[in-house]
């Protein structure tokens, strides 16, 4: 692979780490489309697995947002998924219930509510919680960033999309607080064992969304904090107990939206650590993309390495939010975390001298996978998984999705293009393999070829650059995700 240097002013720092082959890894990545599919396309969702079941909800069943400028339909409202679906992979059967269905039990409030794109969550035990998002206020006819924290039982949602008993409401199943902490889009919530349930990075915006951001009344500020908050809940009453943001001061640093935030585990003295990683995401006050990870411990604390020292891992792929998984070997130490295509300022390209180093600053889609690797000293390097991108896939002529809408109009898009894949989509693990208890996978366990789980929807571009919406569209693919050990060269093991 050929390797330049890069600079460029806009990112949070002129240059980038080198982007290393996946030969010194111990594992291969690769994703094969399944023969089944959604119903319908969905992005920026979220999900929780229960007993082979996989709850979704939330989320948007369009593509990329438009950029008009002076235009209220950037983020078109009848784009919102007011559908909760439940997905049985074993009989590749999917299940579906509207949220406006008469059974649901719910106000046209709550139904906003759980509507919403870019919002926050994680399943403890039984429960899904959800803080926040960007939807539709039905009450205002305006767009805006949620304050709401919902508790939903997992096994009850789905008994209602399946098979509801007589009487039956989603209601039943639906618990919210409000509160402005929680109050936030495109960041990134869960919680490492008795630590307080951490909200970390993400911004509020409110009003309709334009580009540049001009429409009043537009207010958008990044809370540049990890939140922090314990939730009480009895499975009847909820409530928090909020404790202090940290750091106090808002850091400029953390002025980070859409984002991989990844668990993730180290050893220490013979001891496992869970805490979180926040890659990269954006965007500088100069439009560019962070380059610096930010490690944040199991109690909020962050922390993030000198970007000025020629040292610090600096990083240059799947720069946004996109599919991922992390897993850990207890053996070497070492933490990895897979990202699955998404949106990129760096990306290698074919050419008659072979696979070439590009970089775009207008972060364009790609497909391209790869595996940031965090080895037992903490440091930092990325690998490309040569062959561990999306399966090709043309465009049709039409969405897929689109044309299915009542009322709502087939855009042309790019007819033969390979389709580029992974934002805004989600990993769904396997119950079956092994993982510790913050779902990060345990390498040393994967013996063979093991299909660890699935990648589900998310954003389906034509074209790498593009700010027009008939582009893009909601992806309906399901694809596997296989993990394939390797011998590490040197070692004659695996």
């Amino acid at each position: 692979m050929a390797w330049s240097a890069v600079v460029w002013a806009d990112n949070q720092t002129d240059t980038i780490s080198r982007v290393h082959s996946d030969k010194s890894l111990p594992f291969r990545v690769r994703l094969k489309k399944t023969h089944y599919k959604l119903p319908n396309g969905i992005q920026s969702y979220i999900h929780a697995e229960y007993h082979n079941k996989w709850l979704i909800i939330t989320g948007r069943i369009g593509g990329l947002h438009g950029f008009v400028t002076d235009s209220e339909d950037n983020f078109p409202t009848k784009e919102q998924n007011t559908t909760v679906y439940v997905v049985d992979p074993v009989n590749k059967i999917t299940f579906s219930r509207s949220l406006k269905d008469p059974t649901s039990g719910l106000t046209q409030e709550q139904v906003d509510l759980l509507s919403v794109t870019a919002a926050q969550g994680y399943r403890h035990d039984d429960t899904l919680y959800i803080t926040g998002g960007y939807g539709l206020n039905s009450a205002t006819g305006g767009l805006d960033t949620k304050n709401a924290l919902t508790a939903i039982n997992i096994p009850g949602l789905i008994s209602w999309v399946i098979e509801p008993s007589p009487g039956e409401t989603a209601a039943q199943h639906i618990r919210q607080i409000f509160d402005d902490i929680f109050k936030v889009t495109g960041g990134y919530m869960n919680q490492a064992g008795e630590n307080p349930t951490l909200l970390i990075m993400g911004h509020e915006f409110n009003g309709f969304y334009s580009d540049p951001i001009q429409i009043p009344p537009v207010f958008q500020q990044y809370t540049e904090q990890v939140r922090r908050f314990y939730i009480n809940d009895d499975g009847v009453n909820l409530s928090i107990t909020p404790i202090s943001s940290l750091p106090a001061i808002p850091d400029p640093n953390y002025r980070r939206r859409d984002l991989n935030v990844a668990p993730v585990i180290s050893k220490v003295d013979d001891q496992l650590k869970r805490s979180f990683v926040a890659l990269s995401g954006v965007f500088t006050l100069t439009d560019g993309v962070w380059t610096v990870p930010v490690e944040v411990a199991g109690d909020g604390t962050p922390f993030m390495a000198d970007p000025t020292l020629p040292s610090t891992f600096k990083q240059g792929m799947n720069n946004y939010d996109c599919a991922s998984f992390g897993m850990f070997s207890e053996k070497t130490g070492s933490m990895y975390i897979v990202l699955l295509g998404g949106m990129s300022f760096g990306f290698f390209e074919e050419t008659k001298e072979g696979l070439q180093f590009k970089t775009d600053s207008e972060i364009p889609f790609i497909s391209q996978t790869t595996t940031i690797k965090i080895d037992k000293s903490g440091n930092y390097t990325q690998h490309l998984m040569r062959h561990g991108g999306f399966p090709e896939i043309r465009s049709q002529k039409f969405s897929p999705v689109n044309s299915i809408l009542c009322g709502f109009p087939k855009p042309q898009i790019k007819q033969g293009n390979p389709l580029l894949l992974g934002s805004e989509s989600e990993v769904f693990l396997l119950h079956k393999v092994p993982k510790y208890d913050n779902e990060v996978l345990k390498l040393d366990k994967i013996k063979k070829p093991t299909v660890i789980g699935y990648v589900l929807g998310g954003i389906a571009s034509t074209l790498p650059n593009t700010n027009t919406q008939a582009d893009s569209f909601p992806s309906p693919y399901i694809f596997k995700v296989i993990v394939e050990p390797v011998p590490v060269p040197g070692c004659g093991c695996k």
